[in-house]
């Protein structure tokens, strides 16, 4: 009787190593989302830098767009 608790451990621990995998697979899912966004981020600001060189946005306009962007 006293080993019926020792024989549920491995399937106890195959469960929390199943969990873990699955942190990892979502951990770099989002790192990957993260990735592909910032390529976006950095055209726009480009975009914005066009405009702000061919006078179509003055410098605060720009730098408020920008700012907006980045998240400050």
């Amino acid at each position: 009787m006293l080993l019926r608790p020792l024989r549920r451990a491995p399937m106890m621990l195959g469960g929390v190593g199943y969990q873990a995998g699955l942190d990892d697979v979502r951990r770099k899912h989002i790192e990957e989302q993260r990735k592909a966004a910032e390529p976006d981020i950095i055209k726009q600001i480009e975009d914005l830098k066009v405009l702000h060189d061919s006078g179509a946005l003055t410098a605060e306009e720009y730098q408020q767009a920008k700012n907006k962007l980045l998240g400050d």
